[in-house]
């Protein structure tokens, strides 16, 4: 009995990390900026996008990770930042 609520443990620490796979490679990026401390005026500028943009990249984020407040989603994202990538400096 032990091991079924061992393996009930093991798909929550891992249902983050499967969420994250579904995030497109701009949410990703737009996710980062936060985890960074990022407005999203400030991300939208590094992007090259609006911040109203931002703001619907972050909500379908929100969405996909089941998460209903900015502070819950940095919550699930920070111990998985290194899978969100890095975007290259711009030249």
């Amino acid at each position: 009995m032990a091991e079924i609520g061992g393996r009930a443990k093991l798909r929550k620490r891992q249902a983050p990390q499967l969420a994250i796979e579904r995030l497109t490679a701009r949410e990703r990026e737009v996710v980062a900026g936060l985890v960074r401390g990022l407005t999203n005026k400030q991300i939208g500028a590094e992007l090259g996008i609006s911040h109203r943009t931002v703001e619907i990249h972050r909500a379908r984020s929100m969405r996909k990770l089941g998460t209903p407040t900015l502070a819950a989603l940095l919550a699930v994202v920070l111990p998985l930042r290194a899978r969100l990538g890095r975007r290259s400096p711009s030249p």
